[in-house]
């Protein structure tokens, strides 16, 4: 059997230094120590009965995982995930429950050695399915005692628990057992606890490129032109004179002559006093004769009362002798 020992503070001849010895201690407690010596006893007895073909991990963290696990074993017969515990006593196992017999009662013991191996097997499993073997439906837990004086009262466990006497025949039952993995797939499994594959790296988002882009089709609209707009020397058709004649914002046609007659002075201009224009004027004004009698006639009383009173002043101004006697 291939052994792959990743216990810390051990060297490469499996020995522990009195510094490591005590740093183990305040890392992982008093009771550290045995644990590893247990697991060297039922690795000595695996080892008499399993050949190259099988692989035993121990306490190795795989990639994802806080936990360090005590013991795994890869082989042709599948995966078994394993705890070892050295404590002598009366216990129970039952379900999920695990216990130390006292007198006539029993002790729930802590940790749970039941629910921790069961809990490293679901995770060795999962990890492993998600590296793509999903054909592995089972790991499976076990919890081996490596004391002689330790006994068990088991009542159908959720785990397969190995008391001390039976773990010879426990090692020479594996390699009977169905094989449910091929060498290189036992190979290939044991790579991926120890060095699992880098993910393979993600491949950038191509954007989208541009299409040509779509151009509508212009539309040709005929614009509109206004017939006033057109320049005199054009002639109009026959429907824009009609429209003109029968709108009605149309304007009547008027001559050179009238519009320069109506064309208001320039202011600051005097306008020119000739007979003609006078005329020109009260022909434009259109007034009859009895109403140009009655301007006349105003215009005689308004003198009339701008002498008076040019004569009043004047005579205020420069009283006559006459009064002043």
């Amino acid at each position: 059997m291939k052994i792959v020992d990743q216990t810390p503070f051990y060297n490469e001849n499996g020995e522990l230094s009195i510094v490591n010895r005590l740093r183990s201690i305040l890392e992982f407690g008093p009771g550290w120590i045995k644990e590893i010596e247990a697991q060297k006893s039922v690795i000595s007895v695996l080892n008499k009965s399993l050949d190259k073909n099988y692989t035993m991990l121990c306490n190795i963290i795989p990639p994802g995982l806080d936990a360090r696990i005590p013991l795994i074993l890869v082989g042709p017969t599948g995966l078994y995930v394993m705890i070892v515990t050295p404590r002598a006593g009366m216990f129970r196992a039952k379900g999920d429950q695990w216990g130390v017999l006292s007198g006539n009662s029993i002790r729930a013991e802590k940790p749970n050695l039941l629910t921790r191996a069961e809990r490293m097997a679901r995770a060795i499993q999962v990890y492993l399915q998600r590296q793509g073997y999903l054909d592995l439906f089972n790991v499976e837990a076990i919890l081996l005692c490596s004391d002689p004086a330790t006994n068990v009262d088991s009542m159908r466990p959720v785990i397969r628990v190995i008391m001390r006497d039976m773990l010879e025949h426990f090692a020479a039952s594996i390699p009977q057992a169905r094989i449910v993995l091929s060498p290189e797939s036992a190979f290939d499994i044991v790579n991926r606890l120890l060095n699992p594959p880098p993910p393979p790296p993600s491949k950038p988002v191509e954007a989208p490129q541009p299409g040509p882009a779509v151009v509508p089709p212009a539309q040709t609209v005929s614009p509109f032109v206004s017939p006033f707009a057109m320049p005199a020397s054009a002639p109009l058709p026959a429907s824009a004179k009609e429209s003109v004649s029968s709108s009605p914002f149309s304007f009547p046609e008027t001559s050179p002559a009238s519009v320069e007659e109506s064309a208001s002075p320039v202011p600051g201009s005097l306008p020119e006093t000739s007979p003609s224009s006078s005329t020109n004027l009260l022909a434009r004004l259109k007034l009859t004769r009895n109403q140009i009698l009655l301007l006349v006639g105003m215009a005689v009383i308004w003198v009339l009362i701008i002498a008076a009173f040019a004569f009043l002043i004047a005579i205020t101004m420069n009283p006559p002798s006459i009064l002043l006697k």
